[in-house]
C-alpha cells in the first residue's frame, strides 16, 4: 500500500484511513511525552538534557495537543455517516443497531480504562448516541449545530459577561482528590486498574468538562457528519478547502493576537487561566483547519499518490491501535511495569514514542496482509452485525 490512489481500496477510502493514522500518531506521541497522564519529572537525567526536555514538551503540546484529538473526533462523525449510508444501501435499518454499536464501544472503553484512565471511547460512545438523529436533519442544520457546539455558548457567555464587567463566571468543576500518584508509582497492576475505575476516569471526565470537550466533541462529530453528507472531503471542489485554509489562517492569527495582547495581560491568575483556556480552544481548532485543508488539497491534487501506506494501515486498525498504545505505554512507564518514568524525560519519551509508533505501524501492515480488519475491529463488527457480514 505504497502510493495509494484516491479511490476506494477494498471498499475503504484510503484518505480517511491516512487521516485517522495521522490523528492516532499524534495522540500516541503526545501520550508518550506525558507518560500517559503520569506527570512526574524523572529521577535520573543529565543536567544538559533539562532545557531540551522543556523545549520538546512545549513544542509537542504546541504542535499536537488538541489538534490530533479534534481530527479523531471529526473522523468519528464521518465514519458514522459512511456506515449509515452503506447500511441503507443494503436495504437495512441502522437506527437501533447504532445504540448497540455505541454500547459495544463503551465496553472497549472500559477495557481501555484498565490500563489508562484518560480513555475517550466511553465519552465517544455516549456523546455519539445522538448522531443517529442526523438522518432527519438537513445538512445545513447539521453544519450550523456543529458550529454552535464548537463555538460553545457557555464560552461566549463567560467572555461576554467578563467584558461587560459582570465578573468571571467560572464553569470549571473541582477535581476529585484521587491520590492517583500512589497507584501509578505502586507495583500493583490490579490496584491501579481499580483506582482508574474508581477515581481516575472521574478526573478525566472533570478535566474534559473544564476544557470544553463536552461541547467540542459532539460539535466535531456533527462537522464530520456534514463532511459525509456533502462528500466535501473526497469529492468536493478544492476551492472550498482553499477557503477553509484561508479562514483557518485568519482565525489562528486572530486568536494568537488576542492571546498575547489581551489574555496574557490579565492580572488575576484565575481569570487569565479561564479566559486563556477558552481562547486556546479556538486557536487549536484554527490550526486543525489549516492542517486538514492543506492535507486534503495536497492529497487530492496528487490524486492520492503519496507514500503513506503504513499510516493508512495504522489508521485502518484505529480501535486496536488506540488501545494497544496504552497497553504498551502503561507497561513502559507505570510502576507496575518497567517504571521508565524514573529515567525518561520528554526527549527520551518522544523517541520511545516514535519507536512504539513504528512498531504498531509494522504490526498493522503485517496483520492486514492476512486479515481484512484489526482484531478488535473484527470483534466489534461481528458483535454488531453478526457473522457472515
Amino acid at each position: 500500500m505504497v502510493a495509494e490512489k484516491l479511490e476506494r481500496v477494498g471498499g475503504r477510502i484510503v484518505m480517511i484511513d491516512v487521516l485517522r493514522g495521522i490523528a492516532l500518531a499524534g495522540i500516541l506521541l503526545l501520550h508518550h511525552v506525558e507518560h500517559f497522564d503520569f506527570y512526574r519529572r524523572p529521577d535520573h537525567r543529565p543536567d544538559w538534557l533539562v532545557p531540551i526536555d522543556q523545549w520538546v514538551w512545549d513544542n509537542a503540546f504546541g504542535f499536537i495537543s488538541g489538534k490530533a484529538f479534534a481530527l479523531f473526533c471529526l473522523l468519528f462523525g464521518l465514519s458514522y455517516w459512511i456506515i449509515y449510508e452503506r447500511t441503507g444501501a443494503r436495504g437495512e435499518r441502522y437506527f437501533f443497531r447504532h445504540f448497540w454499536r455505541m454500547a459495544l464501544l463503551a465496553g472497549f472503553g472500559a477495557l481501555h480504562v484498565v490500563f489508562f484512565r484518560g480513555d475517550i471511547l466511553i465519552m465517544y460512545a455516549v456523546l455519539g448516541l445522538p448522531l443517529v438523529f442526523t438522518r432527519w436533519m438537513h445538512r445545513w442544520v447539521v453544519l450550523g449545530l456543529g458550529l454552535v457546539l464548537i463555538i460553545n455558548p457557555l464560552n461566549v457567555y463567560v467572555i461576554a459577561t467578563y467584558l461587560n464587567g459582570d465578573g468571571l463566571y467560572d464553569f470549571r468543576l473541582s477535581y476529585p482528590q484521587t491520590g492517583m500518584g500512589q497507584f501509578l508509582l505502586g507495583d500493583s497492576f490490579w490496584e491501579l486498574a481499580k483506582a482508574n475505575f474508581l477515581y481516575g476516569f472521574e478526573a478525566t471526565l472533570v478535566w474534559s468538562w473544564n476544557v470544553g470537550r463536552m461541547f467540542t466533541i459532539p460539535g466535531l462529530f456533527l462537522l464530520g457528519v456534514y463532511m459525509g453528507m456533502t462528500r466535501c472531503l473526497t469529492e468536493g471542489r478544492l476551492r472550498f478547502w482553499c477557503v477553509v485554509f484561508g479562514l483557518g489562517v485568519l482565525c489562528w492569527l486572530a486568536t494568537d493576537l488576542v492571546g498575547h495582547a489581551w489574555v496574557e495581560q490579565i492580572e488575576v491568575r484565575r481569570e487569565r487561566r479561564v479566559i486563556g483556556s477558552i481562547v486556546d480552544i479556538y486557536e487549536k481548532l484554527s490550526v486543525l483547519a489549516i492542517g486538514l485543508s492543506a492535507f486534503v488539497v495536497t492529497w487530492r491534487h496528487n490524486a492520492g499518490r503519496v507514500r503513506l501506506g503504513w499510516l493508512a494501515s495504522y489508521g485502518r486498525m484505529g480501535l486496536t491501535n488506540y488501545i494497544l498504545m496504552s497497553v504498551i505505554g502503561a507497561s513502559l512507564y507505570y510502576g507496575w511495569g518497567l517504571g521508565w518514568y524514573r529515567y525518561c524525560g520528554s526527549t527520551v519519551s518522544l523517541l520511545i514514542g516514535v519507536g512504539a509508533l513504528l512498531l504498531q505501524m509494522g504490526i498493522s501492515v503485517l496483520w492486514l496482509r492476512t486479515f481484512k480488519q484489526g482484531p478488535l475491529e473484527t470483534i466489534w463488527r461481528i458483535a454488531t452485525w453478526g457473522r457472515g457480514r
